[in-house]
């Protein structure tokens, strides 16, 4: 019969496994080689993010635009910077019950991994008309005054980076038109 300290132990292993392969949106065997790899409903699983824009997700246009978005918002920068420092490269202020925790208004995310995974999600919900912010319609220009409470370089940066118009919509450079 095996002992109650065994038993615990083989449940404290196995919850520990557990919690890593979701909290990360892993599906799989993890990855250990520090390769980034992204799964198919856009996920990341077992990425290594850091400010060198190499290590970015951009395998689709969903991703590529979470990096314009990253840079205009100074992630690349490294520590020292609230994206960075908070594992938020969108500088996101609205997802803290979903993904992480934030008392200064900025979410604050637990892992790289987990700030990223959350933009995507957020653009996901904008180019698919599933935002209650941001129509599906919007431009760069009215999506980036809100995002950046009225910057006008925001949207500049973010259209640049991506090489598009920002009277052009977050929808259009998802599609590839």
């Amino acid at each position: 019969m095996a002992s109650p300290i065994g038993i615990i132990a083989v449940i404290v292993v196995i919850a520990a496994a557990y919690f890593l392969m979701s909290s990360a949106g892993a599906q799989g065997m993890p990855n250990t080689s520090g390769t980034t790899y992204y799964n198919s409903d856009g996920s990341i699983t077992g990425a290594t993010i850091t400010s060198d824009q190499s290590s970015w997700p951009s395998s689709d246009n969903i991703w590529k635009m979470c990096c314009a978005i990253a840079s205009a918002e100074g992630y690349a920068q490294g520590a020292g910077v609230i994206p960075y420092d908070y594992n938020n490269p969108g500088d996101i202020t609205d997802d803290a019950s979903q993904y992480g925790s934030g008392t200064s208004g900025i979410t604050t995310f637990t892992t790289a991994e987990l700030g990223w995974q959350a933009l995507y999600d957020k653009l996901s919900n904008i180019v698919n008309g599933g935002s209650s912010v941001y129509p599906v319609d919007a431009d760069w220009q009215t999506v980036g005054n809100t995002w950046s409470n009225g910057d006008d370089n925001w949207a500049t940066n973010v259209a640049s980076y991506l090489a598009v118009d920002p009277t052009t919509t977050p929808a259009q450079y998802a599609q590839g038109s």
